[in-house]
């Protein structure tokens, strides 16, 4: 019963999704609408390599997401990244993702620079791994390569522009005849005040073009955080709250057919 009750979930939630996807957790940009693209620091990594320029002290971050409160779709992951010099910076990531019918994981390390005061540029090599249960598709266990890149510049002080490409070669998955897809993201945000950030972002691979729109509002040592998605039309939301360096966040997620996800983080600057 389990088995079917995982692979019916599959077919619902996953009806063309392909290998590698939405494996970039940061828990605030998730209850922001996925704009990570726009976001500085750890936990906006994945979403932008050049999202590590702004990781100063040394930084990790821990974090999961329960997918439609499924178990069996659990992301898990860990960030972490330091500065190496007045302008530059790298950090390290990884996933996993799924369970006994499906899962993947992700290895990434990001180096990233300031090149000047305003513009900020990384690179992301990616090493990936999916296995599949025998009989549910065509390759068992399969390893990929790929390289991500974005860069981020601030414009008035206020305004902040990004853009990222996943994958731009579009690498094999083993010698299954499937191949990773491309993604680019492209995103602008406006901080008017400090914490209060409205952010908007397209995103573009094989499915289409998305969607995002979030915004931010800090209440003390809270910060609530609330969203969009297109297509499908979805909800988001989420807080982040600071206590003695140790910086907590949850986000929620809905779905037109599904039930709720929820993902969870911690975050601790050294």
């Amino acid at each position: 019963m389990r088995v079917l009750t995982v692979a019916a979930l599959l077919c619902l939630a996953l009806p063309a999704a392909g290998a590698f996807e939405e494996m970039e957790l940061g828990i605030s940009s998730m209850a922001m609408g996925g704009t990570g693209v726009i976001f500085d620091g750890v936990q906006g990594v994945l979403w932008n390599p050049a999202a590590a320029a702004g990781i100063r002290r040394a930084t990790f971050t821990v974090s999961g997401k329960l997918p439609y409160t499924n178990i069996d779709f659990t992301t898990a992951g860990i960030d972490g990244g330091t500065g190496v010099s007045d302008n530059w910076s790298i950090a390290g990531s990884a996933r996993w993702f799924g369970g006994e019918l499906y899962n993947e994981q992700i290895l990434a390390v990001t180096a990233a620079g300031n090149l000047t005061r305003d513009l900020s540029l990384g690179i992301q090599p990616v090493v990936s791994r999916v296995a599949i249960e025998n009989g549910v598709s065509s390759y068992g266990s399969a390893a990929a390569f790929s390289v991500n890149a974005g860069f981020r510049v601030t414009m008035y002080d206020r305004w902040a522009f990004a853009a990222a490409v996943k994958n731009p070669f579009e690498s094999r998955i083993g010698n299954s005849g499937e191949y990773m897809h491309r993604q680019m993201d492209a995103g602008l945000s406006y901080e008017p005040a400090t914490g209060v950030v409205t952010a908007f972002a397209l995103s573009r691979d094989f499915r289409g073009t998305r969607v995002r729109a979030g915004g931010s509002l800090p209440l003390g040592p809270l910060t609530v955080f609330a969203g969009a998605i297109s297509g499908p039309a979805v909800l988001t939301g989420g807080f982040t709250a600071k206590v003695q360096g140790v910086e907590t966040s949850y986000a929620v997620q809905t779905h037109p057919e599904l039930n709720l996800s929820h993902s969870f983080g911690v975050t601790y600057a050294f």
